[in-house]
């Protein structure tokens, strides 16, 4: 009978599936975990670095790390996410808050290619390719910008790289309105 195979044969062969199935489950959410938990330590938490600010703008302070967590996707993939309004801010900096992107540290540390996405629905975009190209470009300014400066380059070029900083700026910030969802009335 070497050329047959016997139901029991069949049976152990689709638990085997079974099991390696389960095994990649296993796997696949101790990756997830391990990420979010190194999301979640590179996320700052008000009050512990500076500016030492006792409290954020909106909500209280651990919010932004405590909303990063895992989500299971519909194709049985994992999501490491935050739903929290600062996450973007905190990830990308502001005026105000230096970008610390815990995200991006966590998937370069695990060897992942891309950024986050800045999506509402959590998907790449093209949306979001405008906004990581406009935040490369300011990236790319703000250390022109420090580079100038540490070297004691003339001050009218420093004020130009002042000046592409503020315009790399401003497409930033048009680049996130742009990848924003609509809201409010219909057909303006």
């Amino acid at each position: 009978m070497a050329g047959r195979m016997s139901i029991e044969d069949a049976i152990m062969a689709e638990l085997a599936a079974g099991l390696h199935e389960a095994e990649v489950e296993a796997a696949l959410d101790h990756l997830a975990h391990e990420v979010c938990e190194q999301v979640k330590s590179e996320t700052p938490v008000f009050g512990d670095l500076p500016p030492h600010r006792d409290a954020p703008a909106e909500g209280e302070p651990g919010d932004a790390r405590n909303a990063v967590h895992v989500e299971p996707l519909p194709d049985g993939g994992r999501r490491v996410i935050s739903r929290d309004k600062k996450a973007v801010w905190i990830e990308i900096g502001t005026r105000h808050m230096p970008e610390y992107a815990p995200f991006t540290k966590a998937a370069a540390m695990f060897g992942a290619e891309g950024g986050p996405s800045f999506s509402s629905s959590g998907r790449d975009s093209m949306a979001d390719e405008g906004v990581a190209r406009e935040h490369e470009r300011l990236r790319g300014e703000l250390e022109n910008l420090a580079k100038l400066t540490a070297t004691g380059a003339a001050a009218h070029h420093i004020a130009a790289a002042r000046r592409s900083v503020e315009q790399a700026r401003t497409a930033r910030s048009a680049a996130f309105k742009a990848a924003r969802p609509r809201r409010g009335r219909r057909g303006r």
